[in-house]
């Protein structure tokens, strides 16, 4: 809460002075902690074979990289079995992409069953492990396949590497600037696909260098801290990112909604320290915020897809959100309405809420979260007064703890740093 008196002229006759304190000393935090590892997930489809299977594990031991296959039966035999128990040796894991490679959904309950026991079978005599994951061919699913397959089912982002129109430079620019901690990829590695292997001498290094780590789907599920669910399709196992959130606005309760909306003000107050979550149900594929202007030529109507989410809940964060309003030069200002909404599914939304950055062990005054508390702060704050920019901290500057921001918490801090 804003004082309600007018403050310009007792301000403008300290900020000057304020400005004259660059020389106090500053107050450092403790230093940040090393940014951790992001996690990528190779995988690779229809093999085995003793061509291009060798060749991409050639490539991934030189790297010292991890991924998982997706095997499909019938390319299963004596010689390229022996390329699977390579990889399997390397720490790679070896997965289930059905026996024939044929469209499923349409498949008796016997019929599903047969094609994934036969992969399983199969790899648990050369590996001596199930398969732990599925792909479905083609990628279609239907509510029969998650009933008679018992394994978690994954898709993941492509790079279209089974058309040879596209260039080695093509899958590889897909990749690289598909990745983000998380992402599974989806490659193949069917006999003769050399362009696919010319493409990982760039995705390779160049992730490497970016600092992720290639890892096995068993491995980035456990490492992110996620279980996978029954009847979800993944592309990405992001890791929760509101841990360190704390609740800002409860947006609603436990009663279902297909559509919940956000305050433009609110949001546009909090600047990039903000997320939303909410939970969700009735459907695999999550909620978006939608941002909408109906009454533009044309109109528009832009879905952002959820940070996370895991079947239940759904974060979106600053970060996803505002990239948006840039990409379409647009502020909140301009947008007829933000709300979180179904992206053509029929959805139940319940206890969306708005949460905002903790504070946690940072400085008192330390309203710009740069880990310092000194002049640079106390700007900070007077710009806040004067109605002109939002406070990353505002917390940190409420030195008299009544929670509300005014010209006393000001003279507190210029007193704390004096």
């Amino acid at each position: 809460m804003r004082c309600m008196k007018p403050i310009k002229k007792l301000i403008s006759g300290v900020v000057s002075a304020v400005m004259l304190l660059s020389g106090i000393y500053a107050f450092p935090a403790d230093a940040a902690q090393e940014q951790e590892t992001k996690l990528i997930a190779l995988t690779f489809d229809d093999g085995p074979n003793t061509t291009t299977t060798n060749e991409v594990l050639d490539l991934l031991e030189e790297y010292d990289a991890k991924a998982s296959f997706f095997l499909i039966g019938v390319n299963i035999n004596e010689e390229s079995a022996v390329s699977v128990k390579r990889a399997y040796d390397m720490g790679c894991e070896i997965d289930n992409h059905s026996k024939t490679h044929s469209y499923m959904s349409d498949m008796s309950a016997e019929e599903l069953q047969a094609e994934i026991s036969y992969v399983d079978d199969y790899v648990y005599e050369i590996t001596g492990e199930h398969t732990k994951f599925f792909r479905p061919p083609f990628i279609a699913v239907s509510d029969s396949m998650y009933d008679a397959i018992d394994l978690p089912f994954i898709c993941g982002i492509g790079c279209e590497d089974f058309m040879d129109s596209v260039t080695a430079e093509q899958r590889a620019e897909t990749v690289i600037s598909s990745a983000k901690d998380g992402v599974i990829i989806l490659m193949h590695d069917a006999a003769g696909n050399s362009q696919t292997v010319e493409a990982l001498k760039t995705i390779l290094p160049e992730l490497k260098s970016q600092g992720y780590e290639f890892v096995t789907l068993t491995e980035l599920f456990a490492r992110q801290g996620e279980t996978p669910k029954s009847h979800l399709l993944y592309s990405q196992v992001a890791k929760y990112p509101c841990s360190d959130y704390e609740l800002f606005q409860k947006l609603s309760d436990d009663t279902a909604q297909e559509n919940i909306a956000l305050d433009k003000e609110v949001l546009k107050s909090l600047g990039d320290n903000y997320a939303i979550e909410v939970d969700y149900s009735g459907t695999d594929v999550p909620p978006v915020v939608a941002l909408q202007k109906w009454s533009g030529d044309p109109p528009v109507w832009k879905a952002i897809q959820p940070f996370y989410s895991n079947g239940d809940k759904a974060c979106f964060l600053a970060s996803d959100i505002l990239p948006a309003l840039e990409e379409l030069a647009m502020t909140y200002d301009d947008l007829d309405a933000i709300r979180i909404s179904p992206y053509g599914n029929t959805i139940a939304l319940t206890n969306a809420k708005i949460l905002t950055k903790s504070a946690g062990e940072t400085l008192s005054g330390d309203v710009n979260l740069d880990g310092e508390f000194n002049t640079v702060d106390i700007i900070a704050l007077v710009k806040w007064l004067h109605h002109s920019e939002p406070l990353a901290n505002w917390k940190a500057a409420d030195l008299n703890h009544d929670q509300q921001l005014n010209i006393y918490d000001f003279i507190l801090m210029k007193k704390q740093l004096l």
